[in-house]
């Protein structure tokens, strides 16, 4: 894992750092619309070869490895019982930086966006095949101001390889030594290039069996067959090309197809549930760039995706017939963006640049439920936002400009403004600031404002009223009522967040192949969507601190034009006839912006790496982050600690690893490090030790070649060498996963065996 410095600027004209890639004069910036931008903020990198080393074999397992990442939410393996943000309608693989949600960490593929996935707002990474792979890389800093909605904990930029030439193929079979998960993946990758052009396609294809409780004794509570992993099927094609058109035109496209179904069993023997969802994705990303001279070009691009999660839930009881409950979350994406960049002047430090640009973007979904044949619940929605933006760079000072005290000064400044018709107009600015006093340290801050459109389920999902007699919540008034209303709301309106960063990094004279860096950031997150009254209405009542969420003096009109809107209009189990002048308070429990979040915490990073002799080489690698986080509901309720409990990332999460290689051989161990996590939905909290798992991997090249990939390879991969089994928790049913499925995995010790040939 490498941080923005791998390969840091010289002279006075920009040149790509280790979030650009260059490919025939395109260059593709991480965090930046301004070619050769020196980044204020820390960007991760995760290339190709550092994830095969590793045994993964999709780009879902490479990003919950790392230390930002939280393994919740939208993943696979996620149990029951971890509450609603941590269900996975899909099996896919969502990333979640900090802990904030799939829907607040954005998913770019070659700087495009995707369609969501599902319901919850993510994009499913695992969708691409790592076998197109270039490299992923990381920001993990607040950066609306630059690609709108969503980046709030960060961006993802999944770079695929461009110019590649030949044809390999790889295959791999894994499994738990403990029983399930038996894999079976294949993949091949063939490209070409000529003179102004070139294209690469991938296809990969891999399945995987089950886990069940019966095959982990730590897993006796639960009934035999419940799923503690699913069984899937994937397929997954990339095509990306380029092409010069000449007059300095040059046109590109990205194609994206994927489709997966799984299988995951719950419930009892009694009640039994069966998920089999079936998911299909498509994305076409076109664009066209126009050299206008001087070092200006303009860019048009345009995105059109679709993914659709066909679900299907059986439920059986005992000695009942089945009720089969299936739909769509059928999301889209479509837009258009034209864009410029250019220099504007010239500084002591290299040109001052400029970017700037238009657009449009699109996102809709049609969801659909039936019970049987029965249609119960639907909405046909879609959202619409125009945008502008700007961007500039001043590159102050460079190493070149040898100044005493100063070896590089740079300034960096974004604002986007973006117009959601009927919800909200809003405008984000950012701010960077890279300045290194020698050239051996370099520190760097951002300050910024992000937002998240609210999801169109959160919004449009229907929502049910309910008239409940008032005495069940200490009313005594004869003849009062409660109304009460749970579900979406589509007055919802977008979460925005206030974001900061400070780190440095270090590349001591006397020792060039160590770094050392470290990131402090801070993020106050408001106006968070969320279902207000979590537990018992009763107790909220007797609670002062959800005062302001309980309306004791609702208007007859609130009340009519609340009950109008419901999906099943007013559900009355009051006993008597509904009058709006009996009503003693309206509970409206649906979707609302009121919660607050804070975050913060420090990314850490030491890298050693350095060429022995004969053409060996050694690379130490430790990275971690230590986490802090917490939600206010109202100003009168508690601030509830999330960081560090059940369900919640770790407070502290560390990756070391040491890799060694020659011509043909290559070695790595990794240490994985869980800190402690503390249970506390029980009057007795309990605490749950740090977890530490080890992996080996190695892999031999019985043809190998001078660009450095094989021509014949055979890999051999353990994962969690010792077997390290999930920490068990208590549960609060009968059917809850006994241990938590966000922080531990079932798939305990792992082999792989793979063979990669190039042909």
């Amino acid at each position: 894992m490498m941080t923005p410095a791998d390969a840091a600027e010289k002279g006075s004209k920009p040149a790509p750092h280790s979030g650009d890639a260059e490919t025939d004069g395109e260059i593709i910036v991480t965090g930046s619309h301004i070619r050769g931008a020196v980044s204020a903020s820390d960007v991760l990198k995760i290339n190709s070869e550092e994830i095969i080393a590793a045994g993964q074999t999709d780009l879902g397992e490479a990003i919950r490895s790392l230390p930002q990442n939280f393994a919740g939410g939208q993943n696979p393996g996620v149990g029951t019982g971890a509450g609603l943000t941590n269900s996975n309608v899909n099996s896919a693989s969502s990333v979640n930086l900090r802990g904030l949600g799939a829907d607040a960490s954005l998913t770019l593929l070659n700087g495009h966006r995707l369609p969501y996935d599902s319901a919850f707002g993510g994009v499913d990474i695992s969708a691409i095949p790592l076998a197109a792979l270039d490299r992923i890389e990381v920001l993990p800093d607040g950066a609306s101001a630059l690609y709108g909605s969503d980046a709030v904990a960060g961006v993802v930029n999944v770079l695929l390889r461009r110019d590649y030439e030949g044809i390999t193929t790889s295959g791999q079979l894994r499994a738990s030594t403990d029983g399930g998960n038996f894999q079976q993946q294949a993949d091949v990758v063939a490209g070409s290039k000529w003179a102004g052009g070139g294209f690469i396609v991938a296809y990969d294809y891999s399945r995987n069996t089950g886990i069940t409780a019966a095959q982990r004794p730590y897993a006796s509570t639960l009934d035999p067959e419940t799923s503690l992993y699913p069984s899937q099927r994937r397929h997954a094609a990339v095509l990306s090309a380029h092409q010069d058109l000449g007059s300095g035109i040059r046109a590109s496209v990205d194609i994206l197809y994927s489709h997966r179904d799984s299988d995951t069993v719950g419930g009892t023997a009694a009640a039994r549930y069966r998920f089999r969802p079936d998911v299909e994705s498509l994305t076409l990303a076109p664009s066209f760039e126009f050299a206008l001279g001087n070092d200006w070009t303009v860019k048009a691009q345009g995105v059109l995706g679709r993914d659709r999660t066909h679900y299907n839930t059986t439920f059986t009881s005992a000695g009942g017939s089945a009720v089969v409950t299936s739909g769509c979350f059928c999301n889209r994406a479509a837009s258009a963006e034209l864009g410029a960049e250019g220099p504007l002047f010239a500084l002591a430090g290299g040109d001052a640049r400029i970017a700037f640009g238009t657009g449009y973007r699109s996102n809709g979904m049609d969801y659909s439920r039936f019970v049987g044949t029965a249609a119960n619940g639907a909405f046909n929605v879609s959202r619409s936002s125009r945008f502008a933006y700007g961007e500039i760079n001043l590159p102050f000072v460079a190493p070149e400009n040898d100044l005493r005290g100063i070896a590089r000064l740079s300034l960096s400044a974004a604002l986007r403004y973006e117009d959601y018709p009927g919800m909200a107009r809003l405008a984000t600015p950012r701010i960077g600031l890279v300045y290194a006093p020698i050239p051996e340290l370099t520190l760097r801050g951002t300050w910024s404002r992000s937002f998240k459109a609210p999801t169109l389920y959160q919004q449009y999902v229907g929502y049910q009223t309910y008239l409940l007699p008032a005495i069940a919540f200490g009313v005594t008034d004869p003849g009062r009522t409660v109304l009460y209303a749970s579900g979406g709301n589509p007055d919802l309106k977008p979460e925005r967040a206030r974001s900061w960063t400070a780190g440095f990094e270090l590349r001591p004279l006397g020792s060039p192949a160590l770094t050392l860096g470290a990131t402090w950031f801070d993020i106050r997150y408001k106006d968070r969507v969320v279902q207000p009254i979590a537990g018992s209405i009763a107790a909220a009542f007797r609670d002062p601190g959800y005062a302001t969420l309980i309306d004791f003096s609702p208007s007859a009109s609130d009340l009519a034009g609340l009950i109008s809107g419901a999906e099943l209009g007013l559900q009355n189990f009051s006993g008597s006839a509904y009058d709006a002048a009996l009503v003693a308070a309206l509970v409206d429990n649906r979707n609302v912006n009121v919660a607050l979040q804070s975050v913060h915490g420090i990314d850490a990073r030491l890298g050693w790496s350095n060429d022995l002799d004969a053409g060996r080489r050694l690379n130490i690698d430790i990275a971690g982050t230590w986490l802090s986080s917490s939600q206010q509901l109202t100003a009168a309720l508690p601030e509830v600690q999330l960081a560090g409990t059940v369900f919640n990332p770790p407070s502290l999460r560390l990756r070391g690893a040491i890799a060694y290689q020659d011509r043909r051989l290559r070695l790595g161990t990794t240490l994985n490090y869980t800190g402690a996590l503390t249970d506390r939905r029980f009057a007795t909290p309990a605490r749950l030790s740090p977890q530490a798992t080890v992996d080996l991997a190695v892999r031999y090249d019985f043809i190998p070649r001078e660009d450095g990939e094989p021509g014949l390879a055979v890999s051999l991969n353990a994962s969690n060498v010792f077997n390290a089994r999930p920490r068990l928790i208590r549960t609060t049913g009968p059917t809850d996963t006994n241990y938590d499925s966000t922080n531990y995995s079932p798939i305990g010790r792992f082999i792989a065996l793979g063979v990669t040939r190039r042909w």
